[in-house]
């Protein structure tokens, strides 16, 4: 699948995330992030500042079913848009659970 707007090929398409927010680790400092949408493989996020595409983040889902959940990916793409800077992160690991289960 092609994601129109940013052209970037996704295997798994995203389900919209309805968690308000959480942190990302960024070199050890936390930011906080909304989340926008998330698949097995992946999480789309909004940030104040932009992130560095190709670093390394550690996020911490705070979800409902599961509690804190904590994943590491690489960010992908970075593009300012009204609400911040939209970010796509490839986690390291697939998921080992359905994405609604967090949503």
């Amino acid at each position: 699948m092609i994601n129109e707007e940013f052209g970037h090929r996704r295997l798994i398409k995203r389900k919209t995330c309805f968690l308000t927010s959480g942190y990302l680790l960024l070199n050890t400092t936390p930011h906080l992030a909304k989340f926008h949408d998330i698949s097995l493989e992946g999480i789309g996020i909004v940030t104040e500042r932009p992130l560095h595409v190709s670093g390394q983040v550690k996020l911490a889902l705070n979800t409902r079913k599961k509690g804190l959940v904590l994943v590491e990916g690489k960010i992908c793409w970075c593009r300012r848009t009204k609400h911040g800077w939209k970010s796509g992160i490839a986690f390291n690991k697939r998921l080992s659970y359905e994405p609604a289960m967090i949503c």
